[in-house]
């Protein structure tokens, strides 16, 4: 966080006239960034992938993988390791993105969310805790790159006029959605099994992640060039 702090101060953000609005209300304003949303199946399709993500991949770390390391990988610990781990990857990703810079962001994000989304199936892959540590990493490395290259993408490509209108859609979809499936965790675990859930959990993330793929808008969008839709 102290790193973190010391590069946001080194930031000179340019001062940008915005234009009065007609209708500077709440619902207006919904309107808006709607229609911005729905003006870009890219944005559409990648709203749609992070929804799945946070609601049927990301319990299986926040709440199933501590069952799972408490019953069978010997406790806490043991999943402190593979959340360091995942963590360690993650710095990783981040230092990639900003070395390698790919020129079709969102194919190498819609890539990285494929292996994000087998986080659940490695969890309960039954691996010994250092084999599940290792595939974490990388899996790490996939959700780093994903997101930055996700976020960069938005900042790149709407207008910074209807940008936080977009964004809000965005954290709505995806950090507003999870607590659905982090409510829906434990009782599925209970009906159909932990290591049965866990499977599902990436049976159903990885497609999801594959479709992306197969939107031409998604594959079709440059670094830095403005997107015609």
């Amino acid at each position: 966080f102290a790193l973190s702090a010391a590069a946001l101060a080194r930031l000179r953000p340019a001062v940008v006239e915005r234009a009065a609005e007609a209708e500077p209300t709440l619902f207006a304003g919904l309107r808006a960034g709607l229609a911005e949303v729905r003006s870009r199946p890219w944005v559409m399709a990648f709203l749609g992938l992070l929804c799945a993500y946070h609601v049927i991949v990301l319990p299986a770390i926040f709440v199933l993988g501590p069952v799972l390391a408490e019953r069978e990988l010997g406790g806490a610990s043991s999943w402190a390791v593979v959340i360091a781990a995942f963590g360690a990857g993650a710095v990783v990703g981040d230092l990639l993105v900003l070395r390698l810079k790919p020129s079709r962001p969102l194919l190498v994000a819609a890539l990285a969310f494929v292996v994000a989304s087998c986080q659940a199936a490695i969890v309960g892959s039954g691996l010994p805790v250092a084999g599940i540590a290792a595939l974490e990493a990388v899996t790490g490395v996939a959700v780093s790159a994903g997101f930055v290259l996700w976020e960069t993408t938005l900042q790149e490509q709407i207008p910074e006029h209807a940008i936080s209108r977009v964004a809000s859609y965005d954290f709505m979809v995806s950090v507003g959605a999870l607590p659905i499936g982090l409510a829906l965790a434990g009782p599925l675990e209970r009906a159909m099994g932990l290591h049965e859930l866990l499977l599902l959990q990436t049976a159903v993330g990885v497609p999801i992640a594959l479709a992306v793929l197969a939107v031409p808008a998604v594959r079709e969008i440059r670094r830095g060039a403005p997107a015609l839709a």
